[in-house]
């Protein structure tokens, strides 16, 4: 993955060094092994400033597709601008991320991920949005999601069992940066990955 443009906020870079950390933490407790390139989907991406963590998390396996949607077309124009996939096809798409089961020619996926789900907000539509992507899952894939606050995790996960998805991995972040304008929130606090009904014994890996 090759980013071609910096990041436009001050403290991303290091946010998203952060989540790659993190992200490895959470793939090797979920003892996560795929054949083959990736199929990659990064359900409301916004930016996407989090594509080139993906990657690097998810090495050494590589990916071969990569995929974001989101509705706003000037953070997909932005995200279209900054990152490309030499070895692979990559895309951003101006859409809604909780139709992916209208869109009938996407394939299945090894890994889909969604940054700083916002579940207490609009719960009906992100039911649609989680069961949807639990749908586009291969049978091995991964739901990789983050959360920037206590509650709003607790309600993600519930919601996914509700679903018939197994929780794999859950971990607290130690190392998320406060936001200051938002008591007890901080950028991707809680990271939980889930399977399609396959729940093991958790492995709550290092704290970071």
């Amino acid at each position: 993955m090759i980013q071609r443009r910096p990041f436009r906020y001050p403290g991303t870079d290091e946010d998203v060094v952060r989540l790659e950390a993190l992200l490895r933490d959470g793939l090797r407790a979920a003892e996560f092994q795929a054949a083959g390139s990736l199929a990659v989907l990064n359900l409301a991406c916004g930016r996407a400033d989090e594509t080139g963590a993906l990657a690097k998390a998810l090495e050494p396996m590589q990916i071969g597709f990569y995929l974001g949607i989101d509705l706003r077309p000037d953070a997909i124009a932005e995200a279209a601008a900054r990152w490309a996939l030499p070895d692979g096809e990559i895309g951003f798409r101006c859409g809604d991320a909780a139709a992916t089961d209208r869109m009938r020619q996407l394939p299945a996926f090894d890994f889909i991920f969604i940054r700083h789900q916002n579940y207490w907000h609009e719960p009906a539509v992100w039911d649609r949005l989680l069961g949807n992507a639990l749908g586009r899952l291969k049978p091995s894939g991964l739901l990789v999601c983050t959360s920037y606050f206590d509650r709003e995790h607790e309600l993600l996960v519930a919601a996914l069992r509700t679903r018939g998805a197994g929780l794999v991995a859950n971990l607290r972040h130690a190392q998320s940066r406060p936001l200051p304008d938002a008591p007890g929130k901080s950028v991707d606090r809680h990271l939980a990955i889930f399977r399609q009904g396959q729940e093991i014994a958790l492995h709550p890996g290092p704290a970071r």
